[in-house]
C-alpha cells in the first residue's frame, strides 16, 4: 500500500530516525532492516504544457505539436519517493528511468507560469541528464529532493526558489 508524505511529514520523520540512532535506540538488526518504500510525490506533468500547443492548432502547423503534448500527458509519469526518482515515458510509456539520490550531481531548474510549475535538470554522477518538464508541485518537490541529496551536490545545484 503506498503512502503519500507531504514535506513536513517526510523531514519530520527522517529527524526522529536520527534522534533514534544518536540516542543508541535502533539496534543493528533494526538498521539492517529496509522500511517500504514511501511516495512523496506521483504524477504526469502539468496540464498547462497543452495549452500553447492547442492555440497552434488554429494553424495547421500546431496540430503535431499539440498531439505530441497531448500524449506527454497519458504517457509521461514522474514518481518521488523517500529512496529514488522514477521518470517513465517515452511514445509508449514503457521506458522507465531510475535513479537513487546518490547519484545525483546536481539539480537545476527554471519555473513556468509565475511558478505554478517548473522544468529540471538532473545531471547525475555518470554524466547523463535527466529532465522534468512540467513538474507540478514543484517548490516541495525540488525542496524535498534538494534535502535528499548530499552536501556536494546540494553545493553544486539552484538554491530552492524561495531563497532567490
Amino acid at each position: 500500500q503506498k503512502q503519500r508524505l507531504n514535506l513536513n511529514e517526510a523531514l519530520e520523520r527522517e529527524k526522529k530516525e536520527k534522534a533514534a540512532k544518536a540516542a543508541g535506540m535502533v539496534g543493528k538488526k533494526d538498521e539492517a532492516k529496509l522500511a517500504p518504500e514511501q511516495t512523496f510525490w506521483e504524477g504526469p506533468p502539468s496540464s498547462t504544457e497543452v495549452l500553447v500547443p492547442f492555440l497552434g492548432c488554429f494553424l495547421v502547423l500546431g496540430i503535431v505539436p499539440f498531439i505530441s503534448a497531448v500524449n506527454r500527458q497519458f504517457r509521461v509519469k514522474y514518481k518521488i519517493t523517500d529512496r529514488r526518482v522514477s521518470v517513465s515515458g517515452g511514445w509508449d510509456g514503457k521506458d522507465v528511468t531510475e535513479f537513487s539520490y546518490a547519484e545525483i550531481k546536481e539539480m537545476q531548474y527554471g519555473l513556468r507560469f509565475n511558478g505554478y510549475c517548473g522544468d529540471m535538470r538532473i545531471g547525475l554522477r555518470d554524466g547523463a541528464n535527466i529532465e522534468m518538464f512540467g513538474l507540478t508541485n514543484f517548490y516541495d518537490n525540488y525542496k524535498y529532493m534538494l534535502s535528499r541529496i548530499d552536501k556536494g551536490a546540494r553545493k553544486r545545484s539552484d538554491p530552492p526558489p524561495d531563497q532567490i
